[in-house]
């Protein structure tokens, strides 16, 4: 089902096709974001929001059957956690065939979560691919975007689209809270 994406929404989705970036608020901070099956995209995020320690790429998905499609290694435990969960988390699962090298750690893991807020979900939805997203911040910005007026020219510049909503409030204190499942088959926190 198509959703009409209200006047915020409108160009987002062809801007992600034509392989753009876009400026959105997620549930707990801005991201700047790619289309999950735009390669050259993915590549221009990660230059502008390296990854750090801080900021792991991360694919958004709409729902837990396109997050199977793409890491079909994830733990049922830790896919019933994403989908029970009330707040943001971000689960570190083993990256299926689908996944960009470029995104995967050290073990061979990609960073997933399911679209919390209603605006990523649709556009999550819409494109039917995940979305590939990191902290709206570059490696020389201190703190996080936790507000539209805190990210860094260079951010904004690089952002070919921003979804105009939340403009003004100050959306979250931290990034989302990170698990992965160890050898042990225990809920291990990676970041929080």
């Amino acid at each position: 089902m198509q959703h009409p994406f209200p006047a915020f929404g409108a160009g987002t989705l062809s801007v992600l096709e034509q392989q753009g970036l876009v400026l959105l608020p997620t549930a707990n901070l801005w991201q700047l974001i790619a289309h999950g099956g735009k390669r050259s995209a993915i590549e221009r995020l990660l230059q502008v929001c390296p990854p750090s320690p801080t900021n792991r790429p991360e694919l958004i998905f709409a729902d837990t059957a396109l997050l199977r499609a793409w890491c079909p290694g994830i733990d049922p435990a830790l896919e019933t956690l994403l989908h029970y969960h009330k707040r943001p988390l971000t689960v570190s699962v083993p990256a299926g065939k689908r996944v960009p090298v470029s995104l995967l750690d050290e073990r061979g893991e990609v960073a997933v979560r399911l679209a919390f807020d209603s605006a990523c979900y649709r556009i999550c939805e819409d494109l039917e691919f995940p979305l590939v997203a990191c902290l709206a911040a570059s490696s020389s910005q201190a703190g996080l975007p936790t507000r539209f007026g805190k990210i860094q020219s260079d951010v904004l510049q690089a952002a070919q689209h921003v979804v105009r909503r939340r403009l003004n409030e100050e959306i979250g204190q931290q990034p989302a809270v990170t698990v992965r499942m160890n050898e042990r088959s225990e809920l291990e926190f990676l970041r929080s």
